[in-house]
């Protein structure tokens, strides 16, 4: 029997200094937090040139941005998320404060 179990999407990831970006997002499932500037972070990003990760897409694991309004108990309800670049960092572009 097996199990099927359906995350949103990294659609893009313009974070060129992130190790498992190279062809897309290559990180199984990636993670969301605060960063130290509240912004919405990947906290999968790892800065390097070595070329890690596997997977043909890559999905959104879990997200602590509770007040995102695609949160729904730390898990992202949005189809598909996309990733930019940030000063020393990766953030959540679809990121949207709930009202």
């Amino acid at each position: 029997m097996s199990t099927i179990i359906r995350l949103p999407i990294v659609s893009a990831c313009s974070v060129d200094t992130c190790g498992f970006n190279h062809d897309g997002c290559r990180a199984g499932a990636i993670n969301l937090n605060s960063d130290a500037h509240d912004h919405a972070a990947c906290t999968t990003f790892v800065h390097t040139d070595a070329k890690a990760g596997h997977s043909a897409v890559a999905g959104v694991g879990a997200c602590t941005r509770t007040d995102c309004a695609h949160n729904d108990d730390m898990a992202c309800t949005a189809d598909e998320i996309e990733v930019g670049a940030e000063f020393n960092g990766a953030l959540c572009l679809t990121y949207s404060h709930a009202s």
